[in-house]
């Protein structure tokens, strides 16, 4: 091998290596994750009454109010977000103590569109006495009765939230959620952002999804005006794909529902026709007809509590 060609050779391999680094190195910058953060990122509250500004960057770039979900105050695995006040605005969030927090240090996760932000917390009070120590000293009572007298005596302790739903429902389908019990708390329950149940108690959410696209559902749990609890979960509704069928005029058509279910609608255009498991029907006219079938009651419990199904009947 000559030196000239030993060279040509190490400036091949150098080229060669320089442009892997490059891909490697552009590579890196396509796939980087969003960077969600937050200024300042640790809170230290020494009055009920203070407030701290906290701003959420999402790649350098303030984030909008409308992107915060919700939030948790949790130490020991326990949330206490009756303790926290936080209030999202332009300029960013204003965090403080509510009047029934304690000292001590905390956790606040708060929930994005983008992601969850955590922010370490501690309320050591110096000098200061806490609602329920101030109760306790000039009523001469304890702990605990402070704690009944407040209105707070189970201590608002509630284990995380945690919503779960499927990927995928169809339109028709009954949206089925329940928590598990938390005392006469107000419950609220949002679809989409909007409101379809509220009421002390009411822990379990039945709700027909009647739309298509993406869906939200929210639980909050409120003590008056603290928010206790509450969780978000995303999945999408999509319609079931129709069934078509053929016939022709003044001949007998049967339509059958899906099998394993206790209860079934049937109605020809928008007028109810039956409620049996199948129908037939004789269609005097040429045309298309829209056939639908509405099954509740499943008696197998992999079922969904309700199923709409959809025949396109072309009739020549």
């Amino acid at each position: 091998m000559t030196a000239k060609y030993r060279r040509f050779s190490k400036v091949k391999c150098c080229i060669w290596r320089l442009t892997l680094l490059g891909i490697l190195l552009a590579g890196g910058s396509a796939y980087a994750e969003d960077l969600l953060t937050a200024e300042p990122s640790t809170l230290v509250f020494n009055t009920i009454g203070e407030k701290q500004w906290v701003q959420l960057s999402l790649n350098g770039q303030l984030l909008a109010p409308s992107a915060i979900k919700g939030w948790s105050f949790l130490t020991g695995g326990r949330s206490y977000t009756h303790m926290i006040l936080v209030t999202p605005t332009e300029k960013g969030l204003l965090i403080g103590p509510s009047l029934t927090a304690e000292v001590g240090s905390y956790e606040l996760l708060i929930n994005t569109r983008h992601g969850t932000v955590k922010l370490s917390v501690s309320t050591p009070f110096k000098g200061q006495e806490s609602i329920l120590e101030k109760t306790m000293h000039e009523l001469g009572i304890s702990e605990e009765e402070a704690r009944a007298q407040l209105g707070f005596s189970q201590r608002f302790e509630r284990e995380q939230i945690s919503l779960n739903l499927p990927s995928v429902y169809f339109v028709g389908d009954l949206l089925e959620i329940e928590v598990p019990e938390n005392g006469n708390l107000r419950c609220v329950w949002k679809v989409n952002g909007a409101t379809v149940l509220e009421g002390f108690g009411q822990r379990l959410l039945r709700h027909k999804l009647s739309f298509e696209g993406p869906l939200e559902v929210r639980y909050e749990e409120w003590q008056g005006e603290t928010l206790l609890a509450a969780d978000t979960a995303q999945s999408s509704v999509l319609r079931r794909p129709p069934i078509h069928v053929d016939t022709t005029v003044n001949t007998t058509t049967t339509f059958r529902g899906p099998a394993n279910y206790k209860s079934y609608e049937w109605y020809i255009e928008t007028a109810f026709s039956s409620y049996q498991p199948s129908i037939s029907h004789v269609f005097m006219e040429p045309g298309l007809y829209r056939v639908v079938c509405v099954s509740g009651d499943p008696l197998d419990d992999s079922l969904k509590q309700t199923r709409e199904d959809v025949f396109e009947v072309t009739v020549k």
